[in-house]
C-alpha cells in the first residue's frame, strides 16, 4: 500500500497558519497632534491663499468649499497610497485595516475621511471615542473598520 498525501483542507477551511499582527494602538494624544500638525501644514496655507482670493458671502463660501476639498484630497491621498498623511508620519502612527496591516487604499480612504464628519456631529463626541474604546477607534475608523497604530 502507497503513502498517500493528506486530503485537502475542507471548504472554508484555513489553508494555513497565519498568526494575527501584532499592534501597537495609538493613544489619542498622539492622533491629537497628528491632526494639529495637518491643520497647520495644510489647512493655514490653503485657508490663506482661498480667503485672499474670496470677497463678499459668496466668495467666502466658495473658499470654504475648495478649502474643505483641498483638505479631503490631501487626506485622501496620502492615506490611500501610504496610510499616513505628514502629520501622522510626524508622530509615529498610520492607518491601517483593522485585523491586517494592508494599505487602506483610496476608496476606503475616502470613505474614512467622510465619515470623519458623522465623528462631528454629536459635539465632536466620536473624536474623543478613543479615550474609552477598546481599540483606541474613532466613529470614522469603527465605520470604515480601520485602526490607528504606531508606525
Amino acid at each position: 500500500m502507497t503513502d498517500l498525501p493528506p486530503p485537502p483542507p475542507a471548504y472554508g477551511g484555513p489553508v494555513f497558519d497565519s498568526p494575527q499582527p501584532t499592534y501597537h494602538l495609538s493613544g489619542w494624544w498622539r492622533r491629537f497632534g497628528a491632526v494639529v500638525l495637518d491643520g497647520i501644514i495644510v489647512g493655514i496655507p490653503s485657508g490663506i491663499v482661498l480667503s485672499s482670493m474670496g470677497g463678499g458671502i459668496a466668495g467666502d463660501a466658495l473658499s470654504d468649499l475648495l478649502n474643505i476639498a483641498i483638505v479631503a484630497l490631501y487626506s485622501i491621498l496620502m492615506i490611500g497610497s501610504r496610510g499616513q498623511t505628514v502629520g501622522k508620519m510626524a508622530t509615529g502612527i498610520i492607518v491601517v485595516r483593522d485585523g491586517s496591516p494592508a494599505p487602506v487604499g483610496y476608496g476606503l480612504a475616502a470613505g474614512r475621511y467622510f465619515a470623519g464628519f458623522l465623528s462631528a456631529i454629536p459635539c465632536f463626541l466620536g473624536y474623543l471615542w478613543p479615550l474609552w474604546d477598546d481599540k483606541n477607534q474613532t466613529f470614522h475608523d469603527k465605520i470604515c473598520s480601520t485602526l490607528v497604530v504606531r508606525a
